[in-house]
């Protein structure tokens, strides 16, 4: 079978899509019995759990650390190599400083409000999307057609609105908190953990809340090491920290989580992408803001027709849209949708953004985030530290361009100034865009003077002082400052949407609340924590020996297995035991395997069982991880074992 077919029916796969979208993801068992089974399972644990553990702190177990190493490992093939990026790692500890010029320190909160009562914090815009969700889902609740159209209003525009406007919406519908108690009027709470950096504690310093600025603060080094060729992506993988108004949902919203972070700088007049035609074709729900503002479904797009029309801003925003979604259905994402920001719901540093959301119980979770930046953290960095953070491109043939021309006026401006007057010229003639010069300009001609504020200093500029002209210059070099494309993926999250979108149980058994007998998981391989769990039928010294032939066949090949010989339980129970762990081949060693060397290989989503040679185990189940063969493909080549299985 040729590579391009294989290529073929791989893409088909990922790109196929549920006829419809649900608001909430129906679990055998409810969201409680994913939790049970990954807390028992040691998935994850509540960390500092003997004492009484910390409400948003979990620790990953040997089967979440495997999950998420091997979503590493992807996700670097999948951007990392494929993308030719720059990856670097940076600290997490980070000056004030760097965030106060960011706007993090002013900017990056929620809104807060607290139970008078009790004193328990609540995050405004998801106690309310609550609040409508159950309005809106009760049976019991008679609502006219304008109180339903009043409350899906409130649950898809609450995130990003003001305290102000969120106070009053609380007052319209007389929220309260969910113990019926009255609450406080919102107010904005910073998300970033401070802490002094230093045994003098005079710096002051926060972990970081994101990954960006580390790749910011080394942009000129990336650029460099690409051979000052644009464009280019820094990419980063790290820690980073929240301090979340009401942590839940497992993984869903913590304080301590995982990221990675792409940085692609470019060429703000030019953001097409080379790569961008692979792509044109391929369709996902999207929901623009104009839908979003119209109460209105996502529709299924395809990602060149929304450029076309508009509503994503360019293609290499569109490009890395469409790459994320590929990667998202690689690893096992079942319902997935691209919702963009509303105007006012946008980062204080985004022209666009559009989130990659996974369905989970307790309804769409954003998990990736894919922002057009502009070249708002490089343009405010440079002005702050008075460090050239541009890029350069040599003109094919010079042009001429009408540039500002800024001339101090020594005299008067040494006079007036002083010892100061070095920081004023570099602040005039650096710090400036043109655009702020021409505005400084005619508020000279108009008042005859302008106050400067810098670095928190107050200096008055007279109209005598400074001279703007505008003439015309034989360019050579193009000088500008990157615009940069950022999608950023929460680790964890992305990982806990996947196992409620694969949680599944056996058979037609009824399954109550918190509880679910017979359960796994259907993670793809190339996520699965272990590719395979190799069971002895009995322990026999001549079963054991295969074993450990096959553990070293495997282990040499790169593949993640486990062992159990736990021969006292019955081999059904330990295939459940498997399937638990989302392991998707089973390899049972009996006394067939020392007459003619072969194996049992039970597949864990049909149960399906084929006999084949063992010298053959560590290429099919690389093939098969790296989606170039299917288990239909494998039950073709191999003879069928028939076996009854418990539960089956």
């Amino acid at each position: 079978r040729s590579r391009y077919h294989l290529l073929l029916r791989t893409t088909k796969r990922l790109l196929s899509m549920p006829e419809t979208l649900p608001s909430k993801l129906t679990i055998p068992g409810g969201y409680e019995a994913v939790f049970d089974c990954c807390k028992r399972r040691f998935f994850i644990a509540p960390s500092f759990e003997i004492y009484n553990g910390v409400a948003g702190l979990f620790d990953y177990g040997p089967v979440m650390t495997a999950m998420k190493a091997n979503f590493v490992g992807e996700w670097r093939r999948h951007f990392v190599i494929n993308e030719s990026m720059v990856e670097i790692e940076t600290t997490a500890v980070t000056p004030e400083e760097v965030f106060k010029t960011s706007g993090h320190v002013e900017k990056f909160a929620d809104v807060m409000t607290r139970d008078k009562k009790t004193g328990e914090c609540f995050r405004v815009d998801k106690l309310l999307e609550e609040y409508c969700d159950k309005k809106l889902n009760d049976p019991k609740v008679k609502l006219s057609d304008d109180e339903k159209r009043r409350l899906q209003e409130v649950h898809v525009t609450a995130d990003g609105k003001p305290p102000n406007e969120l106070w009053e919406i609380m007052k319209e519908l007389a929220v309260k908190s969910p113990k019926g108690n009255e609450l406080e009027e919102p107010f904005p709470f910073n998300l970033m953990f401070a802490t002094q950096i230093g045994p003098d504690g005079h710096a002051a310093g926060y972990l970081r809340p994101e990954l960006a600025q580390g790749i910011f603060m080394n942009f000129k080094r990336i650029l460099e090491f690409n051979n000052n060729k644009m464009p280019i992506a820094g990419a980063c993988i790290g820690a980073a920290y929240r301090n979340e108004i009401a942590p839940r949902g497992g993984l869903a919203r913590v304080r301590e989580f995982h990221l990675a972070e792409i940085e692609h700088f470019v060429d703000p007049d030019n953001k097409n992408h080379p790569r961008y035609s692979s792509v044109v074709d391929c369709e996902f729900y999207l929901w623009p803001r104009g839908l979003q503002e119209e109460l209105k479904e996502p529709v299924v797009m395809k990602i060149g027709d929304a450029v076309k029309d508009g509503i994503i801003a360019n293609e290499t925003l569109a490009y890395f849209v469409a790459r994320t979604g590929l990667f998202l259905k690689k690893i096992g994402a079942r319902y997935l949708r691209f919702r963009q920001h509303r105007s006012k719901e946008m980062a204080h540093y985004a022209c666009d953004c559009w989130d990659a959301e996974l369905l989970t119980a307790a309804g769409w979770l954003e998990c990736v985030g894919i922002a057009d930046r502009s070249c708002f953290d490089l343009e405010h960095h440079a002005r702050r530290t008075k460090v050239d953070l541009n890029a350069r491109e040599t003109l094919k043939q010079p042009i001429d361009k009408e540039i500002l021309e800024r001339k101090i006026q020594k005299a008067p401006f040494s006079k007036t100034f002083k010892q100061a007057s070095k920081k004023v010229e570099a602040y005039l003639m650096e710090a400036l865009t043109d655009c702020d010069c021409e505005e400084l300009d005619k508020k000279l001609t108009a008042d005859g003077e302008s106050t400067l504020d810098i670095d928190g200093e107050k200096y008055v500029l007279k109209r005598e002082m400074i001279v703007f002209k505008k003439v015309m210059k034989r360019i050579q070099d193009r000088v500008y400052t990157p615009n940069v494309i950022e999608p950023s993926f929460g680790i964890g999250r992305i990982l806990w949407s996947i196992l409620e979108q694969n949680f599944a149980v056996r058979g037609d058994q009824k399954v109550e609340k918190g509880t679910a007998q017979r359960c796994y998981f259907t993670l793809p391989a190339v996520l699965a924590p272990f590719k395979a769990m190799i069971c002895p039928l009995m322990g026999k010294e001549f079963m054991m020996a295969h074993v450990y032939d096959i553990a070293q066949q495997l282990s040499a090949a790169g593949i993640t297995f486990k062992v159990d010989d736990s021969t006292n339980a019955t081999v059904g129970k330990r295939y459940a035991r498997t399937d638990e762990l989302a392991i998707p081949f089973t390899i049972t060693v009996d006394h067939k395997t020392e007459e003619d060397q072969t194996v049992t290989v039970r597949e864990r989503d049909s149960m399906e069982q084929v006999r084949m040679p063992k010298s053959e185990l560590a290429g099919t189940i690389i093939q098969f991880s790296l989606h170039n063969i299917t288990w239909e493909d494998v039950t073709k080549k191999y003879p069928k074992q028939e076996q009854k299985e418990e539960g089956k």
